[in-house]
Formats: structure tokens, C-alpha cells, sequence
């Protein structure tokens, strides 16, 4: 269960930084190399898991580049979901998703869980679809300086 963002801020998990644009730049630059990569591949049965590990890492990268605008580094996935949520910056929907993709990689990564072809597939249209919306905001924020109040 993700914990309102000042839970993580309170414990650590999250810290405040300077407002970076060139690395929240660079962040989201690297989610989208990642994504394109990911495209011109598609996943096999034997790569499935880590196929999936590198589609969320696209879309986690991609994200974080929001937070950063805000000044925050995050330590913890959930710290970063928590955040999207509390700046309403991906819908609801959306963040149940990401969330349940966390929970998905955490498992492939710590328990080497296997994730299915189908579940690649699936992550991979949900990246293409999230990280157009990602670029926009980031544009958005950068354009019109909001990215203090963030």
C-alpha cells in the first residue's frame, strides 16, 4: 500500500534537492532511449523478466524526472508513486498500474519471479502510451516555470 507522500519525506526515503532541469532532462531522455530500445526487441519467453524489468525501469526513469522538477530524489519506487499521486501528475488508473508493475519487477528482481510474455507486451503498450503524457508535463513545467511549485 503506497503511504501519502509525506510519509516517505518524514522517513528518508525521500530528499529534498536542488532543482536540477538538466538532470530531469536527462532523466526522462533515458527512459525514452530505453523505451525505443525496447521496441526494436521484442521479448522472448527466456528474456521475458528482464524485458519487463527494462520497460518499467523506462517508465520509473521517465517519471522521476517529474519529481526532480519538484526538488525531491527519491529512495524508494513507492516514494516516487506516492508523489505522482499527491501532484495528481498520472490518473488514478494510471498509478495503479505503475504501482502493480512495481510490485511486478520487485518480484521479478528480489524473488526472480517470471514475468509473462503477455505481461511484456502489456507493459510495453501501457510505456508507449504513459511516456508521451510524462514528456508533455515535463515540457509543460519547464515552459511555465512551475516547476517550483511542483
Amino acid at each position: 500500500m503506497i503511504q501519502p507522500f509525506n510519509y516517505y519525506l518524514k522517513g528518508g526515503a525521500v530528499r529534498k534537492s536542488l532543482f536540477d532541469p538538466i538532470i530531469a532532462k536527462e532523466l526522462f531522455r533515458k527512459g525514452e532511449v530505453r523505451l525505443l530500445r525496447l521496441l526494436k526487441n521484442p521479448p522472448t519467453e527466456e528474456e521475458s523478466s528482464i524485458f519487463f524489468e527494462d520497460v518499467y525501469e523506462s517508465i520509473r526513469e521517465s517519471a522521476q524526472s517529474l519529481m526532480e522538477l519538484g526538488g525531491f530524489k527519491p529512495y524508494s519506487h513507492e516514494a516516487l508513486i506516492a508523489y505522482l499521486e499527491e501532484k495528481k501528475m498520472l490518473s488514478p488508473e494510471e498509478l495503479n498500474i505503475f504501482n502493480n508493475y512495481r510490485i511486478l519487477r520487485n518480484n521479478s528482481v528480489y524473488k526472480a519471479e517470471n514475468v509473462s510474455i503477455d505481461k511484456c507486451k502489456e507493459s510495453l503498450l501501457f510505456a508507449q502510451k504513459i511516456l508521451p503524457n510524462i514528456k508533455e508535463k515535463l515540457s509543460l513545467l519547464l515552459t511555465e516555470g512551475k516547476h517550483e511549485k511542483v
